[in-house]
């Protein structure tokens, strides 16, 4: 009983000594630095601690194994990208079929961005992975803007229909 619970022990001490050396090296790579996370209010809290994880999770595996934090980025990324394109559900008109295009051809793109990265020998990790965020950073942007449009033109034609309502009475 008492060397089952040393051997459990020495398995916790070795897994977090293990880990931390692991991230510890990946922060001092200088090619491959940790970015800086900024929390932009309480209510993107558990988003950007996910985020920072993330970016934690794929510097330090980009230091042992490049191709898996590649794959990583990729699939993290396809999974936004698709999120996007339901938030773009809401969108009316020719604006949803325009952006499900737009997001296709993110999708390309992130999946050129992978292929290209994983056919060379030495894959340049930070470099590709940011490349594929921008790609949603992008796409992010777009739908906000998109919606904040949709949004503003259906106030306005809330508020001609309510002053023409009021000169009919």
């Amino acid at each position: 009983m008492g060397i089952s619970m040393t051997n459990r022990l020495l398995g916790v001490v070795m897994g977090f000594a293990l880990s931390s050396g692991i991230v510890a090296h990946a922060a001092e790579a200088p090619q491959r630095p940790l970015a800086p996370i900024t929390f932009t209010s309480a209510s993107a809290l558990p988003v950007a601690l996910e985020t920072a994880a993330s970016h934690v999770a794929e510097t330090a595996t980009g230091a042992i194994d490049p191709t898996a934090a590649i794959r990583a980025a990729y699939q993290r990324d396809h999974v936004a990208l698709e999120h996007l394109r339901q938030q773009a559900s809401q969108l009316k008109g020719s604006a949803h079929p325009a952006f499900d295009q737009y997001i296709s051809d993110q999708e390309g793109a992130l999946t050129e961005l992978e292929r290209t990265a994983l056919a060379t020998s030495r894959p340049a990790v930070a470099s590709t992975i940011a490349a594929m965020d921008n790609l949603v950073s992008a796409a992010q942007a777009k739908l906000d803007l998109e919606l904040s449009q949709a949004g503003a033109a259906k106030s306005q034609d809330a508020s001609k229909s309510a002053k023409s309502n009021n000169g009919n009475h």
